[in-house]
């Protein structure tokens, strides 16, 4: 990051992604309520679809786009835009996703089991309502278990989804608050936060955010946003696929009656797996 030239201030760049941002949702609001009329009559699932298109360019691609065209003339380093992760990391990355349903699983039924005091009763049943209502959503979004429909889902809640949100959290957020002050590490976790926050689902605000923070190493490690977007769309790609096949969306290999060890054995290797992952980074002088 060192080697990149700005030609604003830290403080304004991270404000120039938060104002694009801004910008962004209101475009899509905009957008998606003019859908939503022209959407009547049969026509619900197409806007839908067309209306989660338009809220992953105008709130995810191109705010950090737009950002890093303004504060820089290395639009493309600045964003790790300008090199692929080695085969190596990529597979291992994917087997620590494997590895880690059980121990994921465990975490996703404590974060929903959770359950505020009764003083804020109030609360909690209207951040369940939202849960439910974001529920809706997608499987109004994911229509009938089709073979057509699979693909769709498949290219915009996997692969298009998962690009435009690493873009935006990974390339554009962390890596711009990597350019002031601020460690690593911390940009890592504060763009996890973040990335689970905007989301809206408290009940499953930690399973999100270590993902998070897991796509966050991912990018440090090994230099490329790529990575952290192959991995984001291969885990929503395997929720559509299960969502749609079997009509759960938890993998097979995890859930609620995940015997102890299981859960043991899987967060063992993830952590492993984890290790190994840091042992292998592109630059070896990395300090997290």
């Amino acid at each position: 990051m060192s080697q990149i030239k700005f030609l604003v201030p830290p403080g304004r760049r991270i404000l120039m992604l938060l104002l694009t941002y801004i910008v962004g949702f209101v475009v899509t609001g905009f957008a998606a309520s003019l859908l939503l009329k022209i959407g009547s009559g049969g026509k619900e699932l197409a806007m839908l679809r067309i209306s989660a298109v338009v809220q992953d360019i105008f709130m995810f691609i191109l705010p950090p786009v737009i950002t890093a065209l303004i504060i820089t003339r290395q639009p493309v380093k600045l964003l790790a835009l300008g090199k692929g992760p080695t085969l190596t990391m990529l597979l291992m990355a994917v087997a620590v996703m494997i590895v880690s349903s059980p121990f994921m699983s465990w975490i996703i039924e404590l974060n929903q089991s959770i359950h505020l005091p009764e003083s804020l009763a109030t609360v909690e049943a209207a951040m369940r309502t939202m849960e439910d209502n974001a529920a809706s959503a997608v499987e109004s979004m994911l229509g009938p278990s089709t073979p057509g429909n699979l693909i769709v889902n498949v290219l915009l809640i996997g692969i298009m989804a998962g690009f435009s949100e690493e873009l935006f959290f990974r390339g554009g957020l962390q890596r711009l608050l990597s350019t002031t002050r601020m460690s690593p590490w911390a940009a890592v976790w504060i763009s996890a936060i973040v990335f689970s926050a905007l989301h809206m689902q408290f009940f499953g605000f930690v399973p999100r955010m270590l993902l998070g923070a897991f796509f966050g190493y991912l990018l440090v490690w090994s230099g490329s946003v790529w990575l952290p977007i192959a991995l984001h769309a291969f885990n929503n790609s395997m929720f559509v696929i299960l969502k749609q096949v079997t009509g759960s969306g938890e993998p097979s290999l995890g859930g609620a009656e995940s015997s102890w060890y299981t859960i043991l054995i899987s967060a063992i290797l993830t952590a492993a797996g984890l290790w190994l992952l840091y042992q292998n980074r592109i630059n070896k002088t990395t300090k997290l």
